[in-house]
């Protein structure tokens, strides 16, 4: 069936306002919903709030296909970074967190979700089928992420020195557990070591003219038409900087100074945070970007940003020293740090006709979901941050 309808965002996104302001919107979109639609044109609704999820790069590696009341999760590879990211592990986080986007928004219209993850790999990259489900009340606690998802920003600006609100770490290992994933705050006995496998990253990955051609082929300039990408703002850089950052890239190596820069964010961040899975595979690299999606929606309702010190974990080497020096019986999925900043713009998004491959009103022979029940992250040993943290939630 040929797509005909745009998205709610799309008309939002004309000219140089093709960065799509996502602040605000949802309100008014909530009156355009599709109550007597079927199941397809409400998922292909829902999808507006799925692409509003996070991704390396800002690369958006995700496509869609709508069957009846069922969507399909597909990892676009022609969205790849096979210099950040070779084994996709980044890339599959990313539509992890779009499936968690496009339940909480079910949830808020008053769906129930069923979700099947894929366990097998396959060609065509499909991870995961989402079935909408019968009408059910939606819970404040579930109302507060949904309302969090146009305000999320990935802040690569400098965050100020205030201690994130008490009981908030609480929260956010409680909704990592949720789907299996264990959040551990980095203690201060291991910043120093921390820091320096970050520098260690930078250098490693800065020195690479492999990973600055891709780092340049998906910069993009403040006022970018292209609906993908980092726009130089995002990282506070001027017009000027912003278009001549991916040509210097070619020429110069910003390994020492990038280098610098994240040692003195991971030593003096308040809140730096480790996201672990028990084991490392496709059906885990899901479970850890749903996770993550939770706790930066969680941290977002509280008011604060989020950005990440993934380095040590993109380099096999430095992830299992990482392991060492944490102590950690899992595998390291994320780094993140945490903490007040100043409101920063919202990146480009491909709106979702871009995004859906495939839309049929009627499911021609739905098939049973393998239901995926999350492991239950079995407890820790606390350490003596999260010990300090108030089991009551603030």
């Amino acid at each position: 069936m040929p797509l005909q309808t745009p998205g709610p965002f799309a008309a939002h996104a004309r000219g140089r306002d093709m960065i799509v302001d996502t602040t605000g919107l949802p309100a008014a979109f909530e009156r355009s919903f599709p109550v007597w639609g079927g199941p397809a044109e409400r998922l292909r609704f829902l999808l507006s709030w799925a692409i509003l999820a996070p991704s390396r790069h800002n690369a958006q590696p995700w496509t869609f296909e709508i069957e009846g009341d069922e969507v399909r999760v597909y990892a676009d590879a022609s969205r790849a970074l096979p210099a950040a990211d070779p084994d996709g592990r980044e890339l599959t986080m990313a539509c992890g967190a779009a499936m968690v986007n496009l339940q909480l928004a079910a949830a808020h219209f008053g769906h129930a979700t069923s979700v099947e993850v894929l366990r097998e790999h396959r060609r065509d990259g499909l991870l995961a089928r989402i079935r909408l489900e019968e009408r059910r009340a939606f819970t404040p606690e579930l109302e507060e992420l949904f309302q969090a998802i146009p305000h999320r920003r990935t802040n690569r600006l400098p965050l100020d020195g205030r201690e994130p609100p008490d009981g908030l770490v609480t929260q956010l290992l409680r909704e990592a557990r949720r789907e299996g994933v264990w959040l551990r705050p980095v203690e201060q006995s291991q910043r120093r070591a921390i820091a320096e496998l970050v520098a260690e990253g930078d250098h490693r990955q800065w020195d690479s003219a492999r990973f600055r051609a891709e780092y340049a082929a998906w910069s993009r300039a403040n006022d970018t038409t292209r609906l993908d990408g980092m726009p130089g703002y995002a990282s506070g850089r001027s017009d000027a900087a912003a278009i001549l950052h991916p040509l210097l890239l070619r020429f110069a190596n910003p390994a020492r100074a990038e280098a610098e820069r994240d040692r003195q964010r991971a030593l003096g961040t308040r809140a730096l945070l480790v996201l672990s899975t028990p084991r490392d595979g496709k059906e885990e690299w899901i479970a850890a970007g749903e996770a993550l999606q939770r706790v930066l929606l969680r941290a977002t309702a509280a008011g604060l940003y989020a950005s990440y010190l993934n380095q040590p974990i993109e380099l096999p080497e430095l992830r299992s020293r990482l392991r060492d020096v944490l102590g950690e019986s899992g595998v390291p999925q994320i780094m993140l740090r945490l903490g007040y900043g100043l409101q920063v713009r919202p990146t480009p998004r491909r709106p979702v006709e871009e995004v859906l491959r495939r839309l049929e009103v009627r499911s021609r022979r739905p098939a049973p979901l393998a239901r995926r029940e999350p492991v239950v992250a079995q407890p820790r040993p606390a350490t003596s941050v999260e010990a300090a943290v108030p089991s009551t939630v603030h």
